[in-house]
Formats: C-alpha cells, sequence, structure tokens
C-alpha cells in the first residue's frame, strides 16, 4: 500500500512539474491576442501555432478526464485529437514535400517499342525490293541479236514474195501473148483466104474490091499491143 502512494506521489509531482513548464511556455504567447501574434509569422509557422493551440487544449482536456477518474476514449476529445494530427501530417509534407518519380507505364511502352520495331522492318523491306519502272518514265528498247535476225529474215522473205510475184507477172504475160499470137494467127489465115477467094473470083462491073488483109493485119496488131501495154502497166503499179 505504501507503495503504491508512494507511486502515485510520484506521478502527480511530475505532473505539477510538467503544468508549470507549460504555464511558463504559454505565458509569453497568452500577452497578446492572436491575430497579433500571427502577425509577425510566416504562412506555415502560422499553420503550425493554428494547429498546436487546439492540440494542447484537447490534450489538457484529456487530462483533465483522466483526473476525474473518467475514460477519455469514450469522450469526443480522442476524435478532435486524431483530426489535428492530420494537420500536423499536412504541415509536414508542405515542409517536405515527397520527391515524385516518374512512374513508367509498362504496356504503354511496350506498344511504342513494338510499332517502332513494326516500322523499321517495314522500311528495311521496302529498300531492299528493286524499284520497278511506273508508267510515265521512258524506258529504251534494248535490241538484241536475236531481233535484228528476226527483221533480217522477214526481210528476205519479203524480197522472195515479190520475185515470185514477178515471175507469176511475167508468165502470165506470156501466155496471154501466146492467146493474141494464136488469134492473130487465126485472123491472118482467115483474112488470107478471103483474100484468095477474092482474087480467084472474077470482077463484075461497078464491083468494089475486096477489103484489104494488111490493113486489117495492122488493126489486129494495133488492138494486141495496147492489151499489152495495159497489162505491163497493171504489172508496175503491182510491183511499186
Amino acid at each position: 500500500m505504501a507503495g503504491e502512494t508512494s507511486k502515485l506521489k510520484t506521478r502527480l509531482a511530475s505532473l505539477n512539474a510538467s503544468l508549470d513548464e507549460l504555464e511558463s511556455l504559454l505565458e509569453p504567447l497568452l500577452t497578446q491576442s492572436l491575430p497579433e501574434t500571427l502577425l509577425n509569422l510566416d504562412p506555415v509557422q502560422q499553420a503550425k501555432y493554428q494547429t498546436v493551440l487546439p492540440y494542447v487544449t484537447y490534450d489538457l482536456i484529456f487530462i483533465y478526464l483522466k483526473t476525474k477518474g473518467l475514460d477519455p476514449k469514450t469522450h469526443g476529445v480522442v476524435e478532435e485529437l486524431d483530426r489535428v494530427r492530420q494537420y500536423f501530417q499536412k504541415i509536414d509534407q508542405a515542409e517536405n514535400p515527397p520527391i515524385r518519380r516518374s512512374e513508367v507505364d509498362k504496356d504503354a511502352a511496350g506498344r511504342f517499342i513494338k510499332h517502332a520495331i513494326t516500322q523499321a522492318k517495314a522500311k528495311v523491306a521496302t529498300s531492299s525490293q528493286p524499284e520497278l519502272p511506273t508508267q510515265s518514265t521512258f524506258v529504251p528498247l534494248k535490241v538484241t541479236t536475236k531481233m535484228v535476225a528476226r527483221a533480217q529474215y522477214e526481210r528476205a522473205l519479203e524480197k522472195e514474195h515479190d520475185i515470185e510475184e514477178d515471175i507469176l507477172d511475167v508468165y502470165d504475160e506470156a501466155d496471154s501473148g501466146s492467146s493474141d499470137d494464136s488469134y492473130l494467127a487465126s485472123e491472118v489465115e482467115k483474112s488470107v483466104e478471103k483474100t484468095d477467094q477474092v482474087a480467084t473470083k472474077p470482077l463484075k462491073r461497078h464491083e468494089r474490091p475486096g477489103a484489104d488483109p494488111f490493113a486489117a493485119e495492122s488493126t489486129i496488131m494495133g488492138e494486141s499491143n495496147k492489151r499489152r501495154k495495159q497489162k505491163a502497166a497493171k504489172a508496175t503499179t503491182q510491183t511499186t
């Protein structure tokens, strides 16, 4: 019993000393009003001062309830103390702001990297492919030996075809000439027969002499020459 009494006395003595120290600390603050005290302080110090005063007040109420034998945890003062402590944390963050680290979005970075890789592959593929000539570009024709030989062969065939046509025209003229000659011979024979008949027949009075066979022959020869000239002109036009 005596030991408990001594412990209680010791706690009361320390409490009394703490209250005396608190009074000495609050005395210069209570000598002037709150607006006058805040006037000479910077914003951070003003925030601290306005936070410390309610905290000290609620703490004294907490001690008072303890001395009265009441449980302060069932009182609303505990909630107020917790609320004021949050302001202490905010002031601490304002004085020492945390270093903001740049966060890297891994998904977005992966998408950017994949897109860059696909673009690089596409550029390499397009650069490796040869450029095809477009319709606007003029590509000169390359003349090969086979093409030259082909052209010479076609020219030779055309010359042979022209020669064959000339030969056929000559044969046609020869055939037509032979037919004209046979026709001429038959006409000459007919004229000779008529001449013989006229020569053997006695002439009557007032009877005209017979036709001259040589005149008919000259007429036939003129027609034959005219036909030959027409065929020759036609052959020359076909050749050209």
